[in-house]
């Protein structure tokens, strides 16, 4: 081989490298955001599911209410069956 080629070949090598080097430079910077962003929807999701989990009771908490309210009308008409009242 010539001294010609040998020198093109080791400047082929050479930007080679550059473009590869390049290359992981620019696929770090889209995909470290994308992880970022991944982060923060995984968040986002954890805190919906806590809120559900946190208004599960709502449903029970309106009976409990319900049935609260009843229970002096009940004690009044059990003391009068009772005869008390």
């Amino acid at each position: 081989m010539s001294t010609t080629v040998v020198v093109f070949a080791w400047i082929g090598v050479a930007l080679g490298l550059v473009v590869a080097l390049v290359v992981v430079w620019l696929f770090d910077r889209v995909v470290r955001p994308a992880f970022e962003i991944e982060r923060y929807s995984r968040a986002i999701l954890d805190a919906g599911l806590g809120i559900t989990r946190n208004l599960d009771g709502v449903d029970e908490a309106v009976r409990t209410r319900d049935l609260a309210t009843a229970v002096p009308g009940l004690a009044v008409a059990y003391l009068r069956r009772l005869g008390k009242a």
